[in-house]
């Protein structure tokens, strides 16, 4: 159940409240284990053109928009160069192929892979980011739907560092729209999601003269929760 295709639903919890949330869920989500291993790390290297398209394409809100980035398992030792969309109809639909590690440039078999799956001209992109967090995935006992929770959050860019402490993100992924039991308990909480996705967090986080406005009343949500984005 890979969900390459599906509609994703992103929340941001602090970590002080995240054993209660998965004692609420108990009996409607198990913890998918991989050879005993509950919490997997993962490296991510993502790539942008110098002048962050992509990031801009997100933080004016078109609706098509895309990421390229490496993904590597890290306990498994598997890689994978990715290019993760998302569509005017809301859905997030992921194309990846196998890799032997994470490159610091791209050759040319992976630029041909971004110019098939990519929209309009091609760009020249470098990497930007680099991303690191463990993440614990549960997997909805009645539905096609997984829950990924996402801690010790840690970015690398230009040899500086930033840890964001405290944060989870949990991300609802979904293979249509449906009635999710975490969903439904953030609501009787309140709590509405937050999309922006870990890329752009890091991006603001890591320049502070990028442009964020859009971003301004997500990024005040993150302050109220106890964290310091600017």
């Amino acid at each position: 159940m890979k969900l390459l295709d599906r509609i994703d639903t992103k929340y941001v919890i602090h970590l002080n409240l995240l054993e209660e949330n998965l004692l609420a869920l108990k009996d409607q989500y198990k913890v998918l284990n991989i050879d005993g291993v509950l919490v997997h790390p993962y490296e991510t290297l993502y790539y942008d053109t110098p002048d962050f398209h992509l990031y801009r394409m997100h933080h004016s809100g078109r609706q098509n928009r895309y990421k390229i980035r490496f993904r590597k398992y890290v306990n498994s030792d598997l890689a994978f160069f990715e290019i993760k969309s998302k569509t005017n109809t809301h859905r997030t639909i992921k194309k990846r192929i196998p890799v032997e590690q994470i490159l610091e440039t791209l050759n040319d078999p992976l630029n041909s892979f971004i110019s098939s799956h990519t929209p309009g001209a091609f760009r020249q992109y470098v990497p930007v980011l680099r991303v690191f967090f463990n993440r614990v995935t549960l997997v909805n006992n009645l539905a096609n739907e997984r829950l990924t929770i996402d801690t010790d959050i840690r970015y690398i860019s230009n040899g500086q560092e930033k840890i964001i402490e405290d944060m989870v993100i949990v991300e609802v992924k979904q293979e249509k729209q449906s009635i999710s039991p975490f969903q439904q308990l953030m609501q009787g909480k309140r709590q509405r999601s937050n999309y922006i996705s870990k890329y752009c967090l890091g991006v603001v986080c890591m320049n502070n003269d990028i442009k964020k406005n859009r971003f301004k009343h997500r990024l005040n949500t993150l302050n109220k929760l106890g964290y310091d984005f600017h």
